[in-house]
């Protein structure tokens, strides 16, 4: 027995691996993603804060901090300059960029289902046509959209000032509201045609063999179905009009302003406390209108 484990070779020691130093670093990788995200989030988020903090801030030059004071919110009138919510002119902004964008969400919410379901359930000979137009339109520069449309309204401002005497398209509201619509209308159409790309047609043939009406089908089987996109696409559509600023620009006229305008012609004499005041105002709606969708959201998990 002695001679039999006399005679084994000996066991040689296992050479180490040696790892590259990728491999190396990516046994930390857990450690660099974390570090990534908190220097991505601080990227992000930062410039927000200091911006939330500095609209409380006594300086008007707001170029350090001297003290706490919101009176940028809530001063009336003085020599020096009036709290945001005591802003006539900003006030009437607010409320013609919340009309403006209630308005163009509802109406590119229409066309823009009615287009998804043209492009998505039928064929004809220019689908690709239409297609490729409603793409185009997503990915063209902004400032081209605006002058291409101010350019339109003016031609078709001439053309019925000239053969019918109609002022049918003065630069202001009415201009802005169709702007809005025509840039709102791509994007709703993409995501309600991909709702709809995924939905299962069994459903409604399931409806009309059990004798319901098409109008029936579409309220009770199809409209449900793809509410949910509908929706996103009408949430996209309220946030790209509500911050619009480039075509606007281009389609108003000097009566009529939105938010971002105003916003504009106050940053054009430096970054006073009374736009950090505006902006943390919006933030905070922002993120009062998140946090509903996220409980209502979690409402509707538990339940399910």
């Amino acid at each position: 027995m002695t001679d039999i484990v006399n005679s084994q070779a000996p066991v040689g020691r296992r050479e180490k691996i040696r790892l590259s130093w990728w491999d190396s670093a990516m046994k930390y990788g857990d450690v660099g993603i974390a570090v990534w995200a908190w220097l991505m989030i601080l990227f992000l988020y930062l410039p927000i804060v200091v911006l939330i903090i500095f609209s409380f801030n006594q300086q008007r030059l707001n170029v350090k901090w001297t003290g706490f004071t919101t009176e940028w919110y809530w001063m009336e009138q003085r020599s020096y300059g009036v709290g945001v919510l005591h802003d006539a002119d900003l006030l009437t902004a607010f409320w013609n960029s919340i009309v403006i964008g209630v308005l163009s969400t509802i109406l590119a919410v229409i066309i823009g289902v009615l287009g998804a379901f043209a492009l998505e359930r039928f064929e004809f000979r220019s689908k690709t046509v239409w297609d490729g137009l409603n793409y185009t339109k997503i990915i063209i520069a902004e400032i081209v959209a605006g002058v291409s449309t101010l350019i339109f309204f003016v031609k078709v401002q001439e053309f019925f000032m000239d053969y019918l005497g109609w002022n049918i398209f003065p630069l202001g509201f009415r201009t802005v509201l169709v702007a809005h619509v025509a840039w709102s209308i791509p994007f709703v159409v993409v995501i309600v045609r991909a709702r709809l790309k995924g939905f299962d047609k069994a459903l409604e043939e399931a409806g009309s063999d059990l004798g319901s009406t098409p109008t029936g089908v579409f309220f009770r089987i199809t409209l449900p179905v793809i509410a949910p996109g509908i929706f996103a696409a009408a949430l996209l559509a309220f946030t790209l009009s509500f911050d619009d600023f480039t075509t606007t620009l281009f389609v108003t006229g000097p009566q009529f302003n939105t938010l971002p305008l105003i916003i504009w012609s106050k940053v054009r004499m430096g970054i006073t406390p009374e736009v950090n005041a505006i902006s943390t105002i919006m933030v905070l709606l922002s993120f009062i209108i998140v946090t509903i969708l996220e409980v209502k959201a979690h409402i509707s998990d538990d339940i399910a």
